[in-house]
C-alpha cells in the first residue's frame, strides 16, 4: 500500500501530470474548441490540472544534441509550486476573472516562459476541470556579461538557479567589475513562501568600497482585492560614488545607506474593477557622506529622513494581452486602467530626523489604445519635501507612443521631461549612456531638470538562433539636455543640446529566466566634442527592448 501512495506522488509531481486521480475526473468531457466559456462562469470546480511542459521543443526544427542535455539536466517547476500561485481552489464557483488573474500572476515568475489558464472539461454534473498548463525557462544561468557602454567596461561573472529544484526560490553568486568597484554578491530570494504569498529576499555584498546587507519580508496585494499587506526592510549599503564631467569622473566620495522600512496596508473599497487601498509606514532612512582619496569636489552633507507615513491608492484593472510592447514575441499584460497613489509623509526628529517636516509623494499612470494600431503609455510623478531651509521638489512625466505597421513592425516614440529645485547633490538628472542619449557616455550631462526625446523603428523577426535566442533590430535618434549645473563642480556641459543616432541588434533569450535582451549597438554621437567624436559600440543587456 506505501507502494502504491509513493508511485501515485511521483505521478503527481511528474511533467505534464495532473493534480486529480483518474478518478475524481470520470464522466468529464473535453471542452470543444469555441465553445461559450461564459455559459459555465459560476460552475463549481471540480479538479485543478497542472500541465507543465519542459524547456525546450525537442520536436521542434534544428533540435541539437544540447537541447536535449537541457532537458534532461531541468527539474521541471513542481506542480505544488505552481499550485502556490492558483487564485481559486477545487470547489470555488468558476470566476473567469480568477483565471485571468492567475495567469497574469504566474506570468511574472521568471522560471516560466508560458502560461495558459483554462476551463478544458465540463463533466456529468456541470462541474468544470481547468487546466493550468505551463513552459519552463532554463533557470540554472551561467552569468555572464561583458559590456561596454558609455565609454566605460562592465564584466559580471556569476551562477544563478532561479527555480531551485523546481520550487520557484531563486540564489545567485555574482562577480562584478566595473568603473566604479569590484564586488562578491550572494542572494537568496523566495517569492512565495509555503504558499503563503509572502516574499523573502535576503542579500549580502562585499564590495572595494564597502559592504551592503539586505533582509526583506513582504506580503504584497499579490491580487485585486487583497484584503491587506505588509513589508519589512531593512538594509545597510556603503559604496564610492562618483562624479562625472562629460562622462569622465572628477569627484569620488563614500556615501552609507542606513535603511529600516515598516508598513501595512488595508483594501478600503472596492467594486468588480477597481479597488482602493490606504496603506501606514514607518521610514527610519539615514545617510552619511565621507571622504576618500579621490575627494577633490567635497560631498553631499549628511542628510536622515526618517518619518511617519500615510498612503492612498486607487488601481482600476483592465488588462490586455498585448505583443512588442516592451519586449517582443511574448505575451506582455499592458494594464489600461486608471493607477494613481499619493504619500504623505511627516519628518520625525523623535525617529532620528535632521529636522520636523513634511514630504509628498504622488503618481498617475494610464495607458489607451488610440486605435487598432496605435498604443499610448503615459506616467506622471511629483515630489516634494519641506524640510527647515530645504524647499526641494521633483515634477517628472513620461510618454510612449508606439504605432504598429504591421505584426513585426513599429514605430515608437517616447518623450521624458523632469523639472527639479534644490535637488541633492547625489540625486541630481542626468543624461548619457543607458539613462539617455546612448551616443553618449553614462553621466555626460547633469542637472536639475532634463528633457529626452527618442524615436525609433523597430523590426521583430521570426528568426530564432537554436531556440536560445530570438533576433530583432533597431534604427534610432536620441535628442536631450539638462539645465542647471552643479555650482560645488566645474562648468560642465548642462544647456547645450546633445544629438545622437545609432543601429542595432536586440537578442532575446527566449528561454532563459532572466529573460535578458542583450543590446549590441553602433551610435553616433552628433554633437562633437573633443571626448565625443566618430562611432561607438554600445554592448548592455537589459530587459526592455
Amino acid at each position: 500500500m506505501r507502494f502504491l501512495m509513493a508511485a501515485m506522488l511521483c505521478w503527481i509531481s511528474m511533467p505534464g501530470s495532473t493534480v486529480a486521480f483518474a478518478s475524481e475526473l470520470e464522466n468529464c468531457a473535453p471542452l470543444q474548441t469555441g465553445a461559450n466559456l461564459s455559459s459555465l462562469q459560476g460552475k463549481p470546480v471540480r479538479a485543478i490540472r497542472v500541465q507543465s511542459e519542459d524547456v525546450f521543443d525537442l520536436e521542434a526544427e534544428k533540435v541539437y544534441w544540447f537541447h536535449h542535455l537541457a532537458n534532461r539536466t531541468h527539474k521541471v517547476t513542481k506542480a505544488d509550486t505552481i499550485l502556490e500561485d492558483v487564485l481559486f481552489k477545487a470547489g470555488d464557483p468558476l470566476d473567469a476573472e480568477a483565471l485571468l488573474e492567475t495567469e497574469r500572476l504566474l506570468r511574472t515568475r521568471r522560471y516560466l516562459r508560458k502560461v495558459e489558464v483554462k476551463a478544458t472539461e465540463q463533466c456529468a454534473d456541470g462541474s468544470v476541470v481547468v487546466t493550468i498548463h505551463t513552459w519552463d525557462n532554463w533557470s540554472l544561468l551561467p552569468n555572464i556579461s561583458l559590456s561596454r557602454e558609455g565609454g566605460e567596461s562592465k564584466t559580471v561573472l556569476g551562477l544563478a538557479e532561479d527555480n531551485l529544484f523546481g520550487t520557484g526560490n531563486q540564489v545567485n553568486l555574482d562577480y562584478e567589475n566595473d568603473s566604479e568597484r569590484k564586488s562578491y554578491l550572494l542572494n537568496f530570494r523566495s517569492p512565495n513562501l509555503f504558499g503563503s504569498h509572502w516574499n523573502l529576499n535576503t542579500l549580502y555584498a562585499d564590495k572595494t568600497d564597502g559592504e551592503s546587507y539586505l533582509l526583506a519580508l513582504e506580503r504584497p496585494f499579490y491580487r485585486l482585492h487583497a484584503p491587506w499587506a505588509f513589508a519589512f526592510h531593512i538594509e545597510t549599503d556603503s559604496e564610492n560614488v562618483n562624479e562625472y564631467l562629460r562622462g569622465d569622473e572628477i569627484n569620488e566620495y563614500q556615501r552609507k545607506l542606513d535603511l529600516l522600512q515598516l508598513s501595512s496596508g488595508w483594501k478600503i473599497a472596492e467594486t468588480g474593477h477597481w479597488v482602493q487601498r490606504l496603506s501606514l509606514g514607518l521610514d527610519r532612512q539615514q545617510l552619511q557622506f565621507s571622504p576618500t582619496a579621490l575627494t577633490d569636489f567635497g560631498m553631499p552633507e549628511n542628510r536622515d529622513l526618517s518619518q511617519l507615513w500615510l498612503s492612498w491608492q486607487f488601481v482600476e484593472a483592465e488588462y490586455r494581452q498585448l505583443y512588442n510592447v516592451y519586449q517582443f514575441n511574448r505575451v506582455e499584460d499592458i494594464n489600461f486602467g486608471w493607477q494613481a497613489s499619493v504619500q504623505l509623509g511627516w519628518l520625525q526628529p523623535g525617529l532620528g530626523a535632521d529636522h520636523s517636516g513634511w514630504s509628498l509623494k504622488g503618481r498617475l499612470d494610464k495607458a489607451w489604445q488610440l486605435s487598432p494600431t496605435d498604443l499610448l503609455i503615459g506616467q506622471w510623478q511629483a515630489e516634494q519635501l519641506q524640510q527647515a531651509e530645504v524647499n526641494q521638489w521633483l515634477i517628472s512625466s513620461y510618454a510612449m507612443w508606439i504605432h504598429q505597421l504591421d505584426k513585426n513592425q513599429s514605430l515608437v516614440g517616447q518623450l521624458t521631461y523632469a523639472h527639479g529645485q534644490d535637488l541633492f547633490r547625489d540625486q541630481r538628472l542626468s543624461l548619457g549612456g543607458d539613462t539617455g542619449m546612448r551616443a553618449y557616455p553614462l553621466y555626460y550631462q547633469t542637472g536639475e531638470r532634463l528633457a529626452l526625446a527618442t524615436a525609433e523603428y523597430r523590426y521583430y523577426s521570426t528568426l530564432s538562433i537554436a531556440q536560445i535566442f530570438d533576433v530583432g533590430y533597431a534604427a534610432f535618434a536620441d535628442v536631450g539636455r539638462t539645465w542647471g549645473s552643479n555650482p560645488a563642480l566645474p562648468e560642465g556641459t548642462a544647456g547645450q543640446s546633445l544629438y545622437g543616432v545609432g543601429l542595432g541588434i536586440r537578442l532575446l533569450s527566449s528561454h532563459s529566466s532572466r529573460g535578458t535582451m542583450i543590446h549590441i549597438d553602433l551610435t553616433k554621437a552628433l554633437h562633437e566634442e573633443g571626448d565625443v567624436s566618430g562611432f561607438e559600440w554600445r554592448i548592455l543587456a537589459k530587459r526592455r527592448f
